[in-house]
C-alpha cells in the first residue's frame, strides 16, 4: 500500500492507500490498532474497483497525538479533512469496533460526503460500561522491570479480546508483531473516555445512508449484533462464522467479498 501524511487542524495523519479509480472507501480500524490491519483485504478491495483509504486515528498507529480533550465527533471531522486532502468528494466508509462509531458520525455529521455505510461490531455500551471507559486515562509509564514484557503482554491480551481462544505459538508472532507496534504507538492513552463519552445506540436510529452490518459469531461485539441490527433499521446484514476474518489473512476474500457485492449493488 502506498503511505503518505496529510495536515489536519490537529495534526497530521498517517494514510495507507490502496487502487487508483473508482469511488474511495475509507477503512476506519479498530482502537488500539491501526489502519495497518486492513493491509490483507485492501487488494482485494482495490480490485474491485475502490480507491481504498485506510488513515490512522489520531492518537493511533502514525499519525499525530491526539489533543487531550477529545471525541468521536472530532475523529470524524478529522477524516472528512482526510477527505478533503486527498481530493474525495464522496466516499464509502467503513469502520470496525470504535471506528464503527467514527464512521456513524462521519454518515451524521457529513452526510453529503458519505455514499454507503458498513459497520463491523457496534459498540453499544451499558450504562456501567460507559462510565467505566470514562473513568480510564492512560497506562501508567512502566517501571523498567515491568517494560521487558508490559508492550508483549497487552498486545496478547488484546488478541485474545478480539480472537477467544488465542494461544502463542510461533506460527501467531507474525499477528503478535504488528499489534504490538501499534500498542506502542499509542503511547499508553486509552481510547476509553472517548469511547465512554459516546451514545451509539442514540445516534444509529439517525442514520439514513444504506448500510450493511458485519458481525462474526465469536468476536466480542457479537452480542450487540440484534441491538445494532435494530436500532439501524433498515440495515442488509451478514454474520461470519467462526471469529473474525480481518484476524486471518487466508480469510481475506471472504470479508472483501461480502463488502464488494454490497458496494456493488444497484
Amino acid at each position: 500500500m502506498r503511505k503518505r501524511y496529510v495536515d489536519t487542524r490537529h495534526g497530521q495523519i498517517h494514510v495507507r492507500e490502496a487502487g487508483e479509480g473508482g469511488r474511495a472507501l475509507l477503512l476506519v480500524h479498530w482502537t488500539p490498532l491501526s489502519g495497518r490491519m486492513y493491509e490483507g483485504v485492501s487488494p482485494a478491495l482495490a480490485a474491485a474497483g475502490h480507491r481504498v483509504v485506510a488513515p490512522d486515528l489520531l492518537g493511533y498507529g502514525r499519525s499525530d497525538p491526539r489533543p487531550a480533550d477529545w471525541t468521536v465527533e472530532g475523529w470524524a471531522d478529522s477524516f472528512a479533512e482526510v477527505l478533503d486532502a486527498l481530493g474525495v468528494e464522496r466516499a464509502h466508509v467503513l469502520g470496525g469496533h470504535n471506528g464503527a462509531s467514527v464512521a456513524v458520525e462521519l454518515a451524521l455529521r457529513h452526510g453529503d460526503r458519505i455514499d454507503r455505510l458498513v459497520l463491523d461490531g457496534c459498540a453499544i455500551l451499558t450504562d456501567e460500561l460507559r462510565a467505566a471507559f470514562r473513568a480510564l486515562s492512560t497506562t501508567p509509564r512502566p517501571t523498567p522491570d515491568a517494560a521487558r514484557t508490559l508492550a508483549f503482554d497487552r498486545t496478547v491480551g488484546l488478541l485474545r479480546e478480539y480472537i477467544p481462544g488465542f494461544e502463542v505459538t510461533d506460527a501467531m508472532l507474525d499477528r503478535i508483531w504488528p499489534a504490538m507496534i501499534d500498542f506502542l504507538e499509542t503511547r499508553f492513552v486509552s481510547s476509553g473516555p472517548v469511547a465512554g463519552g459516546y451514545d451509539l445506540a442514540a445516534r444509529l436510529p439517525l442514520v439514513r445512508h444504506r448500510a450493511l452490518l458485519l458481525g462474526a459469531e465469536r468476536d466480542t461485539l457479537a452480542p450487540t449484533f440484534p441491538a445494532a441490527e435494530r436500532l439501524l433499521n433498515p440495515a442488509a446484514t451478514h454474520m461470519f462464522a467462526g471469529h473474525h476474518p480481518l484476524h486471518f489473512p487466508e480469510r481475506a476474500g471472504e470479508y472483501a467479498e461480502v463488502v464488494n457485492r454490497f458496494l456493488s449493488a444497484p
